[in-house]
């Protein structure tokens, strides 16, 4: 009994040393494990364990700043999956402080036209987002924490999906906009949304994204289909709609859909259904992390029945591509920009990112 513990917990870090380690049922999420190949020269001395030996009481935040010392000068490389993992860890978050942040913000002005120009709101990582940033780096040092979440996620996934596990958990929230964000892209697409009715936000996950602004409209209404995602939304203050018909009970001021069209079946259907919710005036407040990659969790392929015709191969290819298709499809873009898709982060490191296009779009007059 006692070598099974450590042999489960070394065979779950196993993947945190996968250059592709994915975080939530998302794929292409920013890591350092990808941005450099970044390794330590190899003494084969057991760093943890002779920490551990030294002082059986050692804390694991007293543990982490030792192996941080004794491996920064490149001369260590611990054997244990516990101390490597820390290690690892400490590495990542360091270079995560140096990234500037702005570049999750900036477009190539150059490759768009003068109206997709015109239509452009320059977002900055404000106050709110650096609290969500500085809250998920005090939970991924949470290792026990941490430790707990990989070994119920090694049992619950036989039987539940990513997205109700993580619910159960009350792990791996999201973050697009901040209220000032939000409200900044509203009002220049001339929808302030302040004094509006409802809000509905279409597939809501546990509603993080969305609570940080929908508090501008007096009601708020969602829909989910995971059961524990549903609880979570409720707890928050949320109206529950059915998934089916929630287009067809009323109308709404503003309806969300944030990173749902790359994670459903059918996202033409979806945005059909947007467009006859929306109550005159209202706007569709849409994200869609690009390069567009849809990944569907409740197929077997995993593969929509409708598929997005995004062409493209750069951020600004393919987001003309797709104000382009909405054009078509009935929608008149009023403001766009581009920001971090960003995720809680885990043992491996304290977040990660995904490059969203977050758009407004109104219902063009006669489209039906």
């Amino acid at each position: 009994m006692f070598f099974v513990f450590p042999l489960i917990f070394s065979l779950l870090l196993i993947p945190l040393s996968h250059p592709y380690y994915i975080c939530q049922n998302t794929d292409l999420l920013y890591s350092y494990y990808t941005k450099g190949g970044y390794q330590t020269c190899g003494c084969e001395e057991h760093v943890g364990k002779q920490l551990k030996k030294r002082n059986p009481g050692l804390s694991s935040s007293k543990l982490v700043e030792d192996i941080e010392k004794m491996s920064s000068n490149g001369f260590y490389r611990p054997r244990s999956a516990l101390a490597r993992a820390l290690q690892e860890k400490q590495r990542n978050d360091r270079h995560l402080q140096e990234f500037d942040q702005d570049e999750w913000y900036r477009v190539e002005k150059i490759q768009l036209s003068p109206e997709l120009k015109k239509k452009f709101v320059q977002l900055h990582a404000d106050e709110e987002t650096k609290e969500f940033l500085s809250s998920s780096i005090d939970k991924s040092s949470w290792v026990w924490t941490q430790i707990w979440y990989l070994l119920a996620k090694a049992v619950l996934k036989h039987f539940w999906s990513i997205t109700d596990i993580n619910g159960w958990l009350g792990r791996g929230s999201m973050f697009v906009l901040s209220q000032a964000q939000a409200r900044l892209m509203l009002q220049a697409a001339r929808r302030s949304g302040s004094g509006s009715l409802a809000v509905v936000d279409v597939g809501a996950g546990d509603g993080e994204v969305s609570r940080r602004f929908a508090n501008l409209y007096s009601e708020k209404y969602a829909t989910e289909i995971s059961a524990s995602m549903r609880k979570a939304l409720a707890s928050k203050g949320y109206t529950l709609l059915d998934t089916d018909d929630w287009w067809q009970t009323q109308q709404f001021d503003c309806v969300c859909m944030l990173n749902l069209l790359d994670r459903c079946s059918k996202p033409k259907t979806m945005l059909n259904q947007a467009r006859k919710a929306l109550a005159p005036g209202g706007v569709l407040l849409l994200a869609l992390v690009l390069p567009y990659k849809p990944y569907v969790e409740v197929t077997a392929d995993h593969k929509p029945e409708e598929r997005l015709p995004i062409q493209g191969a750069s951020f600004e290819e393919q987001l003309s591509s797709f104000v382009s298709f909405m054009d078509e499809s009935g929608f008149a873009l009023s403001s766009w920009s581009r920001a971090p898709y960003l995720c809680e982060g885990d043992f491996a490191q304290a977040y990660y990112w995904l490059d969203d296009s977050v758009y407004v779009f109104t219902p063009k007059d006669g489209a039906t």
